[in-house]
């Protein structure tokens, strides 16, 4: 969904609210204007909309969020290698298997891995953990330990999950990024009424209390402020 406006996301609020000001000294004017339009409940509902504009969580903290999932996925990355190496070892020298250690799914893991393929890890991995159960009793003589085995299927568990979790975070934020818009698109809509009206109004009469409803003078002007504020 696009944005129906041509500002940052987090420069319509301001707007909305610098609008809402012009409104409010103004009212008279507009209820003349359009009697059934701006009856009181009008800035009811414009207040309900900013409101709900300014309660949305930012894209920037949906993201981040999507983050924490990425950094944990990269720890179980980080370890996988030097598992991989032990037990590669100990099914070279393990005898018998019951299949060939070039398909025990060592070799599978590591590609996947390295060409980061999450779902081609998870496979690779889902297979070499049955195998290793498949020959517990060969990789055991071979120095195989419970513990070992243990770590590598922590990982494997850790993968499968963070990598749903990182999926149904993506999609929560590209529902939360289309709800956001909707609800951001409405407030702009009421904000166009009043940028529309006016100018009918004041567009000929009045240059100076048109630029209060002008969306360009506006956004300079939400601009300047926040440049001139001090960062704390």
């Amino acid at each position: 969904m696009k944005a129906d406006f041509k500002c940052r996301i987090d420069e319509l609020v301001p707007l909305a609210r610098l609008l809402r000001t012009s409104y409010v000294r103004d009212q008279a004017d507009f209820q003349d204007l359009l009697p059934e339009d701006y009856t009181a409940a009008f800035l009811t509902d414009y207040d309900a909309q900013v409101a709900a504009a300014d309660g949305l969580e930012a894209t920037s903290v949906q993201i981040a969020k999507r983050m924490v999932f990425t950094e944990r996925i990269a720890g179980v990355y980080k370890e996988l290698p030097r598992t991989l190496d032990f037990l590669a070892a100990r099914v070279r020298r393990a005898t018998p298997l019951t299949v060939p250690a070039d398909r025990f799914g060592i070799e599978q893991a590591r590609r996947a891995r390295n060409n980061d393929d999450h779902s081609g890890l998870e496979a690779a991995l889902k297979t070499l953990l049955q195998n290793m159960e498949a020959n517990k009793a060969a990789l055991a003589a071979k120095g195989q330990k419970p513990a070992d085995t243990q770590q590598l299927q922590d990982l494997y568990e850790a993968l499968v999950k963070d990598t749903t979790s990182q999926g149904s975070q993506m999609s929560a934020q590209k529902g939360n990024t289309e709800e956001n818009m909707t609800v951001l698109n409405a407030l702009y809509a009421e904000m166009t009424h009043l940028f529309n009206d006016g100018k009918a109004l004041y567009a000929r009469s009045d240059k100076a209390k048109a630029e209060d409803y002008t969306f360009r003078q506006l956004l300079k002007r939400v601009r300047r402020e926040r440049t001139a504020t001090p960062v704390q």
